[in-house]
């Protein structure tokens, strides 16, 4: 390759400082600045240092587009999310960006809805030859999705998926040990009276999550009421309504709940029956999303680290497209108990379990389920 060729190849037509005026700063050939700065051998050391202080001077910065395109790639990742507005997978795609970042990668984002069949075409999309690899948050994954990765030869990793099974790279948390850990916060406090606020029933971590609920109390002692349990869409809105209708019915002195906005209904359905929070109902979330901390009292919860998940996924990714093994495909990463401020000892008097008894009224239309 000619010297001028590569000046057009790593440089483009732009005003930017070029591998050939590197070359003349420091008296040797293009090709030698294009090895030095690509970090391929050949060159000596004294070579190497004044090519790298020649490049300091100038202000040289490589031409990444041109560097992908001569190793077969984009440069570009794929990141299809469940959407563009909710904390969590905002959290998720903000560690993914930090990383991809730092390895001079950029993304394009899409986002799915968790609707399997947008899944599947934007899926598609991305395959044919936009990007080098793809990173899915909380993807439905059926398996015509599956079988179009697999054909296609995407490198892919999954965040939270919604089968904890798939048959690829992933990385998950410890969803049953959290929500295991949440809950003895509250048999330690000296509650007894707990409900329990699931999200969707089909994605596998809200069963896993239960289970972990159920757990705590089975080897604590106390019989779990299924009439205390509920099941929300993760939203704001269908929590605050289920939430009424457990608190007005059952009197529970605490509610744990599948995730933080579900823990947010369930502190304003508390307030709206009249019940001070933590004095008289205490509440434990799940992720630690940021209002997680804003809201007042701040929210007790179970950490995901959803940052460091988004995180990790990109570095498996790089080193998919980057031919290097995985170690392991399943990355389950610890949870942490954030005890803030809506935990509190139940109050004197508190009914045992099976007592009953009225409380007053909560607003809503009762149990979403």
């Amino acid at each position: 390759m000619s010297n001028e060729s590569l000046y057009l190849l790593e440089a483009g037509l732009s005003d930017r400082v070029t591998i050939a005026q590197v070359a003349e700063e420091a008296g040797v050939s293009a090709m030698t600045v294009s090895n030095v700065v690509n970090g391929r051998p050949g060159a000596s050391e004294e070579t190497r240092r004044r090519v790298l202080s020649a490049a300091e001077r100038l202000g040289y910065q490589p031409n990444l587009s041109a560097r992908n395109l001569k190793a077969g790639r984009t440069g570009l990742v794929g990141v299809m999310t469940l959407d563009l507005t909710g904390q969590y997978g905002l959290e998720i795609v903000r560690g993914i960006a930090d990383e991809l970042a730092s390895d001079e990668r950029e993304m394009l984002i899409n986002a799915t809805y968790q609707d399997a069949v947008r899944e599947r075409e934007r899926a598609e999309f991305l395959a044919r030859g936009l990007v080098d690899g793809v990173l899915m948050v909380a993807p439905v994954l059926e398996d015509d999705t599956l079988e179009l990765l697999r054909r296609k030869r995407l490198p892919c990793v999954v965040i939270d998926p919604r089968r904890l099974d798939v048959p690829l790279p992933r990385v998950t948390v410890d969803n049953y040990g959290g929500m295991r850990q949440g809950t003895q916060h509250l048999l330690d406090l000296g509650h007894t009276r707990i409900a329990y606020l699931r999200g969707i029933a089909d994605l596998e971590s809200s069963a896993v999550r239960y289970q972990g609920f159920h757990d705590a109390l089975r080897l604590a002692g106390v019989d779990v009421d299924e009439s205390m349990v509920g099941e929300s869409d993760f939203t704001y809105t269908q929590s605050f309504r289920v939430a009424s209708a457990l608190i007005a019915e059952h009197r529970p002195t605490a509610l744990v709940a599948g995730g933080d906005l579900i823990a947010l209904g369930a502190v304003d359905a508390a307030r709206a029956c009249g019940l001070r929070v933590p004095d008289e109902f205490s509440v434990v979330g799940f992720d630690d999303l940021p209002q997680a901390a804003q809201m007042f009292p701040a929210l007790t919860t179970v950490r995901q680290p959803l940052h460091d998940m988004g995180k990790l996924a990109a570095r498996m990714l790089l080193s998919l497209i980057d031919g290097r093994p995985l170690l392991m495909q399943n990355m389950q990463m610890p949870t942490e108990l954030i005890v803030r401020g809506t935990t509190a000892p139940p109050p004197e008097g508190t009914p045992e379990p099976g007592e009953g008894g009225e409380h007053a009224s909560a607003p809503g239309d009762g149990d979403a389920r």
